[in-house]
């Protein structure tokens, strides 16, 4: 990447969070409405689009049980994950429009159409935004085995002094991880590898088995191997109460690395108006309940108190943010 693009690059990144990403918690004691009648019996299918045992699949088998309690009907967890989130984004789209698919993905949603030419469907057209179901700042961690290092500066001395021999993982091409390294590698003048997963649950399964030795990832997916001393977290993308005594990349003096993860659920474009604001209403009085907002708050996720129309703008308005961001990174689709 030429330097220029990578300043400017610099200069867009700051938006993800400056364009209101960043919602506040719920009220976890909210009252909850009675649950609605049952539905006609058809299986719900919850297609996660990361590998089993991340914050996307765990937020997915959480909401599950709730959601076939008050909808009255069967409901069940896919995992297919893959090519930045479009398989499982696919076969969604693919489905009948009925109510009874529904895509669980992140922000790759609105990255693919940058990073592949011959996308199989349009985002924008083929899905509509339901509800946000939750979010976290990013955070760097390193392998305690395969560095001494215990602050970004001393990892980075390492790095440089060791050159070729050092990588990073992240949950997918063109991931917000991915960049985070293009502009940590540009503002540190390190050369870190970049070594693309199919979800946060391998991209920690990689790190803890020092087949790379950093990582960006969420909070929840690491938290046990951080509690057994085999993680170090080295900087949080901003404030975050699950991990006080660890340094933003900000205040460390890493410009551009301030915004905010978040999952949410999709479904077909033709789905019924009906179907698509019930869904987002049952989704948000169940992430209200105390018992899965203690699970939530547990896992360091964010919970914000969004309507279908808010999440839908917000989804809208990151399409537009991430194609300026990569076009300026001088990410192309392959």
């Amino acid at each position: 990447m030429k330097a220029p693009t990578k300043r400017l690059f610099i200069r867009c990144v700051p938006l993800v969070a400056a364009m209101g990403l960043l919602a506040p918690s719920v009220n976890a004691q909210a009252p909850v409405a009675p649950a609605p009648a049952a539905s006609s019996g058809k299986t719900m299918r919850l297609v996660v689009s990361f590998a089993p045992g991340g914050a996307g699949d765990f937020l997915a088998r959480l909401i599950q049980q709730k959601l076939q309690e008050r909808l009255g009907q069967t409901v069940i967890v896919e995992n297919r994950p893959g090519a930045s989130g479009t398989i499982g984004a696919d076969l969604v789209v693919k489905a009948a429009p009925d109510g009874n698919t529904v895509l669980i993905t992140n922000q790759l949603v609105v990255q693919a159409p940058n990073l592949i030419s011959k996308m199989p469907y349009d985002a924008q057209r083929d899905l509509i935004p339901v509800v946000e179901l939750g979010g976290a700042p990013l955070i760097f961690a390193v392998n305690s085995t395969k560095t001494n290092a215990t602050t970004l500066k001393d990892f980075f001395d390492e790095v440089r002094k060791n050159p070729k021999t050092f990588s990073y993982a992240s949950v997918g091409q063109g991931s917000i991880g991915h960049l985070y390294g293009v502009v940590l590698n540009d503002q540190a003048k390190t050369d870190l590898m970049h070594v693309p997963y199919k979800g946060s649950a391998p991209v920690v399964m990689a790190l803890v088995a020092g087949e790379v030795q950093s990582a960006f990832s969420d909070y929840a997916t690491m938290k046990p191997h951080i509690e057994s001393g085999k993680l170090r977290l080295l900087g949080v993308s901003r404030p975050y109460p699950a991990t006080p005594n660890v340094p933003t990349f900000a205040t460390l003096g890493y410009k551009g690395l301030e915004s905010y993860s978040w999952i949410g659920m999709f479904m077909p474009a033709k789905t019924p108006h009906d179907k698509v604001q019930q869904l987002s209403l049952e989704v948000n009085r169940i992430i209200k309940l105390p018992e899965v907002a203690a699970k939530l708050q547990e896992m360091g996720l964010e919970m914000p108190p969004t309507s279908q129309e808010q999440f839908a703008a917000m989804v809208n308005d990151d399409f537009k943010r991430w194609a300026n961001i990569m076009k300026t990174a001088g990410i192309k689709p392959e």
